[in-house]
């Protein structure tokens, strides 16, 4: 619709420029101020879900029963999570995922090879102090088969908040 819009009004702005060959000028300078100004707030303005990142630190969360459930064709990483903020309502958890081949259960993740990996971002609705159920979804691609034990592992790269209206 944004397209729609901006499309109409530059055909209008044309076709004044042709009509009325006076404001050629002044209809230029308005112009390049307009299309500087629209660049400069396009490039310096952070976008909402930038501001939206990392306003609670992972340390304030806690996770709990966190599973990986391989399929066929996809996996899903489910457990819950804690809201441990007073301010902020977590709306989004971004996990990295890996899948490692291992000697034995017992190998540490470090002497492991990593076999698959992916990330992707399980979307919630925690309120501070409320405890919500979270799923997300991973896509495993060209695994090969594992020599060893197949175990995984996960970390949490950042959290998704946002204010808390005030009544």
């Amino acid at each position: 619709m944004v397209i729609v819009e901006i499309f109409v009004i530059l055909s209008l702005y044309i076709y004044a420029l042709f009509r009325l060959p006076e404001m050629r000028i002044a209809g230029t300078i308005i112009a390049a101020t307009l299309i500087g100004g629209l660049a400069y707030y396009t490039f310096t303005a952070p976008s909402a879900p930038e501001e939206e990142l990392n306003r609670i630190a992972v340390s304030e969360i806690v996770l709990e029963d966190v599973d990986l459930t391989l399929g066929p064709r996809v996996a899903t990483l489910s457990g819950r999570v804690i809201n441990n903020s007073e301010s902020y309502m977590l709306t989004g958890v971004l996990f990295d995922v890996k899948l490692y081949d291992c000697a034995a259960e017992d190998t540490p993740l470090a002497e492991c090879f990593i076999i698959g990996e992916d990330d992707n971002e399980a979307r919630i609705s925690a309120p501070p102090g409320q405890l919500r159920a979270f799923d997300a979804t991973l896509i495993f691609t060209n695994l090969p088969e594992t020599e060893g034990v197949q175990r995984w592992g996960f970390e949490v790269v950042s959290l998704r908040a946002l204010e808390i209206a005030e009544h």
